[in-house]
């Protein structure tokens, strides 16, 4: 058996087994410990990340829930549908009378109503009211459902809406059924 320099107070077969021992705790080390400390880092970031998260949303949550109850509306209403029915030549005269009240119902300023004469004497069963008033663009919608909720209401033909100073001027040809 040679001896070396650290043979000469070591046998060899001792040196080989704690180089193999080192290089197995070496091996340990590399293959094990390490890349369970690198995966403890990378969950450690995790948390952090979503501690910031939880923390983020803790107080955008009073916001949110703010917000989320604003934009929680009613349930639309259904239209009014009425049974259809015509009007007689004696109930043309109170149309725009009828039209003026839904208007002021809704705020609208009534410029004008009137009938279109040339659309009583023909055979189309039908007659064209043009109407004519000013206001806030919201009421509109109002008086248009009213409009269509009366029971000789046919159809209406043209909305014309132009803007005016602090409101609108709104002109509609509406179709009414006549006997």
């Amino acid at each position: 058996m040679k001896t070396g320099k650290l043979g000469s107070l070591l046998p060899a077969q001792t040196l080989i087994l704690m180089v193999l021992c080192g290089a197995g705790i070496l091996v340990f080390l590399l293959w094990l410990i390490l890349p369970t400390q690198q995966l403890s880092a990378d969950l450690d970031r995790d948390i952090e990340n979503l501690q910031t998260r939880i923390e983020e949303q803790k107080i955008l949550a009073p916001v949110f829930k703010t917000l989320f109850a604003k934009t929680k509306t009613a349930e639309p209403q259904a239209l009014p549908a009425p049974a259809r029915s015509k009007l007689t030549r004696d109930e043309i005269a109170g149309v725009p009378k009828r039209l003026q009240q839904l208007a002021a119902a809704h705020h609208l300023k009534v410029r004008e109503i009137f009938p279109e004469v040339g659309t009583l004497t023909d055979a189309s069963g039908r007659f064209l009211t043009r109407f004519a008033a000013t206001g806030q663009f919201m009421d509109l919608r109002g008086f248009l459902i009213d409009v269509g909720a009366l029971p000789y209401f046919d159809s209406i033909e043209e909305i014309e809406v132009r803007a005016i100073e602090d409101s609108r001027e709104f002109g509609l040809k509406i179709w009414m059924s006549r006997e």
